[in-house]
């Protein structure tokens, strides 16, 4: 159950103001999800309400990785949201966690394409917009397995490989959605 708990957390926590109620408290969300896809790790999620008498809508990419259940929880999770019609990324991951070089990469055939650019993984969320967020998007399309090493807060050696075999179908999925809802 705490599992559960902890993980709807995660889950949310890039939409933490949009989850309160209208009135700012920290109460269940009234999101109405309206699709859902599952690609391998990766989910495509739109869902809406209504704000102020008009519907608001939302479409986001995610996966949530649980790489150490209770009684130390911790996990690491990447989303792709819209915000003002552009694709916004976040990556997630517990306080204390120290990357090593190059530690949050994508990899083609072993070869790394793509690293977290500097300075990003220092705090989380790790927010990329704009161009960074396309060219992230880009390479995990095209790439194998997104790779984290690092030392958690414990200082134990992790290694975390996300299949990124169906990704750019999620990421297709998300963009058909986003776009039939005006958001991209």
């Amino acid at each position: 159950m705490l599992k559960t708990i902890l993980l709807t957390v995660a889950l949310v926590a890039p939409f933490q103001v949009s989850a309160q109620d209208r009135s700012g408290n920290d109460t269940a969300s009234d999101w109405l999800a309206k699709h859902y896809a599952s690609f391998g790790l990766w989910d495509s999620v739109c869902d809406e309400r209504m704000e102020a008498g008009e519907l608001r809508q939302r479409c986001y990419l995610r996966y949530v990785d649980v790489f150490s259940p209770r009684p130390v929880f911790m996990a690491s999770f990447v989303f792709a949201y819209t915000q003002d019609k552009q694709t916004q990324i976040e990556l997630g991951f517990e306080r204390g966690v120290r990357y090593s070089e190059n530690g949050f990469r994508v990899e083609r055939q072993g070869e790394r394409v793509w690293s977290a650019v500097d300075g990003c993984l220092d705090t989380s969320p790790c927010a990329l917009s704009g161009a960074a967020a396309q060219d992230m998007l880009d390479h995990m399309s095209g790439g194998d397995v997104l790779v984290q090493e690092f030392a958690d807060r414990s200082g134990q050696t992790r290694l975390l490989e996300w299949d990124l075999s169906r990704f750019a179908d999620a990421v297709s999925d998300y963009r058909r959605e986003a776009s039939a809802r005006n958001l991209l």
